[in-house]
């Protein structure tokens, strides 16, 4: 099981790499195309929450609901102390980037990393399903940190140094987390799960989904339909 933790947090962090490379030799086509797979995203995050990480928390915790609002208030916290959140380049320039909003996306990709090893200790379709969760948003991430970072005035190779170990935060928590996972109470698995799951919801409702309404397009709509049926069918064929 080590195997597949380890291989899907891989994936997960070359995600990100996919979409600093984008950044730097297709500029125009990030800018053009993320607000689509934001929206993708976001669908794949919400259903992925919902439909599998709190019916599984709520097996193994009965307090299930105050760690998926733990979650919410941690990383409205994260966000806010790093000012680490997804906007256009012209909004950026009222809020202080650079070195902390790296620490702060960093910290998230650590998070996210846990969260695969948490879903694969419960069962390997739960973690297939968190780590796609988490792969679907960590393509946007990379174009984001990326912007940010250059941005901000960071040199290229710099920036390029940052993105890579914001990317590399998410397979290292899935393999540190992993062997330290297999031996806890499943009561504490469940809350772990439980706030992953509300990290989801907090990422997809308060970063990705207002960036889909700065400009309607229905291809944004089908993409977020697109997110949440194919978790739906994945949840049902895994039997989850």
């Amino acid at each position: 099981m080590f195997f597949e933790v380890a291989l899907y947090g891989t994936l997960a962090g070359a995600a990100t790499i996919a979409g600093i490379l984008l950044v730097l030799k297709k500029a125009s086509s990030a800018k053009k195309y993320s607000i689509n797979l934001i929206s993708f995203a976001a669908g794949v995050l919400l259903a992925a929450a919902f439909l599998d990480l709190m019916p599984e928390a709520a097996g193994l915790n009965e307090s299930m609901f105050l760690f998926v609002l733990l979650g919410i208030v941690v990383f409205y916290f994260i966000e806010n102390l790093a000012v680490v959140h997804m906007c256009k380049e012209e909004d950026c320039k009222a809020h202080q980037i650079g070195m902390m909003s790296a620490i702060g996306i960093g910290f998230h990709s650590l998070i996210d990393g846990i969260a695969i090893a948490a879903g694969f200790s419960v069962s390997p379709a739960l973690g297939i399903i968190t780590a796609f969760a988490v792969i679907a948003h960590e393509f946007p991430e990379g174009v984001i940190t990326m912007s940010l970072l250059l941005h901000a005035k960071f040199k290229r190779n710099s920036a390029i140094l940052f993105s890579v170990l914001v990317a590399a935060a998410t397979p290292i928590g899935a393999m540190l987390a992993f062997p330290f996972l297999n031996n806890i109470p499943g009561s504490v698995l469940g809350a772990m799960l439980a706030f992953a799951a509300g990290s989801f919801i907090y990422i997809a409702s308060s970063d990705l989904i207002p960036e889909t309404h700065k400009k309607f397009d229905k291809a944004n709509l089908i993409a977020f339909l697109a997110g949440v049926v194919l978790i739906y069918a994945i949840t049902k064929f895994a039997g989850i």
